[in-house]
């Protein structure tokens, strides 16, 4: 399908349109162009506002040896911007226990939201991979470590938003029919991990704690059609013409030479995560150092995008993201960014300084090159997380790149 991108005038400084073509991916339901066009004097971010309400679950559930799974429908009404999740708990005692490194969002096995024919656009990934994806994708929704509310005790708590939007309307759902309903499905973990980096502890407490998960919609709603001085309002958001897809593989890496494709290919991107983890019973997550590494090469079919050192790659971090520059946030263990966003003018963060989406089909090789000599047991995994966009029309220029 045709799509537009802005391309810089080198003398004026000024964007334009230039036409492109994209591979949607996923199980989306396209939105014809003219769809996002709605005419009105008042645009739908300025005649709509945001909307919220009471937890439409609520789980309560002490920590034992089981997992449980649950799946629910998503609240119908307005345009759906994500899912918001609260976990609080209470009466856990440490004794001797030992938290998880992934704690406390570890005690979310997996998550993920399903469109209404049961396909995924958040696919199935644990909390902390999750807790990755709003800190780095979306910074300006806040680093979740820093709620006032977050705990990372034996009584964990802290809350995990499960978005779709990007900022905007850009990516937001069309929510409106109660036949036709989104679902949302988690697991909690076994309080106690025998292995893998899920849990909240991995060596036992004296008791587990109870913990609630509150779940509530965070939805644009439809406006009105006038204000109330006539005006007519657009009914329809221009970011409707977006569909948001985060997923994630776990190819194995060596302690020698890795050659890891990243196969997910398709959409454009607006972020790469990769969190490195060791292949011992907890699968730790790991640093990589500039010796154990070497150069990290990362390439685009017959290109080089860039060869970079890790120490490189962290810097390009701290440079991008405002919260690492001033210390309000640190870089997690074992987790390594590649922004493809601008970021929105204005914003706290990022503010347009970053780089634009990076085009794929589905026949692009995305590759990276790096030597596995940081690894303490090989072999190990390098989970790779996603943030792809699927464009059905024009992306209104405010919108192009955040």
């Amino acid at each position: 399908m045709l799509r537009f991108l802005r391309e810089r005038d080198p003398f004026s400084g000024e964007r334009s349109f230039a036409p492109r073509f994209f591979s949607p991916m996923g199980s989306a339901v396209a939105v014809p162009a003219a769809a996002s066009n709605s005419t009105g004097d008042i645009p739908f971010v300025v005649g709509s506002n945001l909307y919220e309400e009471p937890p439409f679950s609520t789980f309560t559930q002490q920590l034992n040896a089981n997992s449980y799974q649950q799946t629910v429908n998503v609240t119908p009404g307005g345009f759906l911007r994500g899912v918001t999740m609260q976990v609080t708990s209470t009466g856990g005692v440490i004794g001797s226990g030992v938290l998880q490194q992934d704690a406390p969002y570890g005690i979310i096995s997996s998550a993920s939201l399903e469109d209404i024919s049961g396909g995924p656009i958040i696919y199935p990934m644990g909390g902390y991979a999750h807790a990755m994806c709003q800190k780095w994708l979306r910074p300006w929704a806040g680093d979740p470590a820093k709620r006032a509310v977050y705990s990372n005790t034996i009584n964990p708590a802290f809350t995990l938003q499960f978005f779709t939007e990007v900022k905007d309307t850009l990516g937001v759902l069309a929510n409106t029919d109660a036949r036709a309903q989104y679902r949302f499905t988690y697991t909690l973990a076994p309080g106690n991990a025998a292995a893998g980096p899920t849990g909240l502890t991995n060596v036992a407490p004296t008791t587990q704690p109870t913990v609630t998960v509150n779940l509530y919609i965070n939805t644009w709603a439809q406006p009105d059609l006038q204000d109330l001085m006539g005006n007519t309002i657009e009914q329809i958001p221009d970011g409707l013409v977006a569909s948001r897809f985060l997923m994630h593989e776990i190819p194995v890496i060596t302690s020698a030479n890795n050659v890891v494709r990243e196969t997910l290919t398709g959409n454009e991107y607006r972020g790469i995560i990769w969190i490195f983890r060791n292949g011992n019973t907890l699968q730790t997550r790991y640093d990589m150092t500039d010796s154990g590494a070497g150069p990290i090469d990362f390439r685009q079919d017959s290109r080089r995008l860039w060869k970079s050192n890790q120490s490189q790659i962290q810097e390009r971090m701290f440079s991008f993201y405002n919260n690492l520059q001033n210390g309000t946030s640190t870089k997690d263990v074992g987790v390594y960014v590649i922004p493809r966003f601008a970021g929105p003018a204005g914003s706290s963060e990022n503010d347009g300084q970053g780089e634009y989406w990076q085009q794929t089909v589905e026949q692009t090789l995305l590759q990276t090159e790096f030597v596995g000599a940081d690894l303490a047991t090989s072999p190990g995994q390098l989970e790779i997380i996603y943030d792809a966009l699927a464009i059905a029309g024009t992306v209104p220029p405010e919108l192009e790149g955040i």
